[in-house]
């Protein structure tokens, strides 16, 4: 019999560089369950390790980093659920040499990453898996990544928080849905993520940002107050293959990040209600952007038709330079031909009735069948 591809298992924690600030206040708002009693030990460990290059950091960099200025070109954002294929699409544009993005390298150091940029690369590829536990999805620093990632460790109102304390969703519902926050908090918020976003440019060297990040699909608002030319891509997907690969995402991934445990049942249930709330909240937003500055694409589509949608995606944004782009995708494209998906058994039940049920805007909105193929 053939043998089993070995799964790769997370062994890093992404709060291993948090700020000593952001760890002691996390510690303050949350328990940290007794099985994880290491694991926090560790993050204690390297952060205050990294502590004196963060602080070096803050005192050398912090003034260019407020001067930089995104005021002349609006961010791109990519939205989406998670497991909707955003990571694809974010893959191709990257090859697009107008657009700055946060490299995997960057968000693994962020608190220091300006005194170092590439040079650790050597170092750190020791911790770096070759691909992506959840989908097998090739792995380097030079990747794209997402920002809500480093955002985490600079400050506590990131929605992150909320994969690394599941039993506190709070952070959730402050950050990504803006519930019963206020409007002072609301604007720390935004001054955080533009300290973040600048720090990116200043890092890529580019004005021009391109940024993946589930996290945005519901702040939709937000974002649009900060940037009211950005553009936006919202990708959506078969409401099944997300609910299985986000499973699959929290046993792989996001399981390895816990400080506080929660059961299987749990984790479902979390799925299901999060998802909802998001779309809920992204439709009821989508409507703010203006005419023009959006477009929603299936992932069907852009499987079947990557090179194709993506130009059509530039064209009704109006994006400029995407020729000069389409060598560089194409060769990307070439370069995950053989790629294979993960495969997943058809749910069934009372798990599927709930999907049904609190998903229904979802199948509805894009057009989605509730019989499973």
């Amino acid at each position: 019999m053939p043998r089993r591809k070995k799964r790769q298992k997370v062994k890093e924690h992404q709060l291993y560089t948090v700020k000593r600030s952001v760890w002691k206040k996390l510690k303050q708002e949350n328990r940290i369950d007794p099985v994880y009693s290491f694991r926090a030990r560790k993050i204690e460990w390297t952060s205050l390790a990294v502590s004196l290059a963060t602080g070096l950091q803050r005192i050398l960099f912090s003034n260019r980093i407020k001067k930089v200025s995104l005021t002349n070109h609006p961010p791109v954002f990519i939205l989406g659920l998670w497991r909707s294929g955003t990571t694809f699409l974010h893959y191709m544009m990257a090859k697009d040499p107008q657009f700055g993005y946060l490299k995997n390298h960057q968000a693994f150091t962020f608190n220091f990453s300006l005194l170092s940029f590439d040079r650790f690369n050597k170092i750190l590829n020791v911790f770096v898996p070759k691909s992506r536990p959840q989908d097998n999805v090739r792995l380097t620093l030079d990747d794209p990544a997402e920002e809500e990632q480093p955002f985490s460790t600079m400050t506590t109102r990131s929605s992150i928080h909320s994969f690394f304390f599941p039993k506190n969703q709070e952070y959730f519902r402050k950050y990504h849905l803006f519930e019963g926050v206020s409007e002072d908090e609301i604007s720390k918020w935004k001054e955080n993520y533009m300290f973040l976003l600048k720090n990116i440019s200043l890092y890529s060297k580019k004005e021009k940002l391109l940024l993946k990040n589930p996290h945005n699909t519901g702040r939709v608002k937000e974002l649009v107050e900060l940037f009211p030319d950005a553009k936006f891509i919202f990708i959506h997907r078969d409401p099944y293959t997300v609910y299985r690969s986000s499973k699959k995402l929290y046993m792989q991934m996001i399981g390895s990040q816990f400080l506080q445990f929660l059961s299987q049942k749990e984790i479902e249930k979390l799925i299901i209600n999060n998802n909802a709330s998001i779309l809920k909240k992204y439709l009821a937003e989508r409507e703010l952007i203006p005419r023009g500055n959006l477009v929603e694409i299936g992932f069907d589509q852009l499987e079947s038709s990557p090179l194709e949608t993506v130009k059509a995606a530039y064209d009704k944004l109006g994006i400029d330079g995407f020729e000069e782009a389409e060598p560089a995708i194409i060769a990307y494209l070439d370069s995950v031909r053989g790629y294979k998906k993960n495969r997943f058994k058809p749910l069934r039940g009372p798990l599927k009735e709930r999907i049904d049920t609190q998903w229904k805007h979802w199948f509805e909105t894009f057009g989605y069948s509730v019989d499973q193929k």
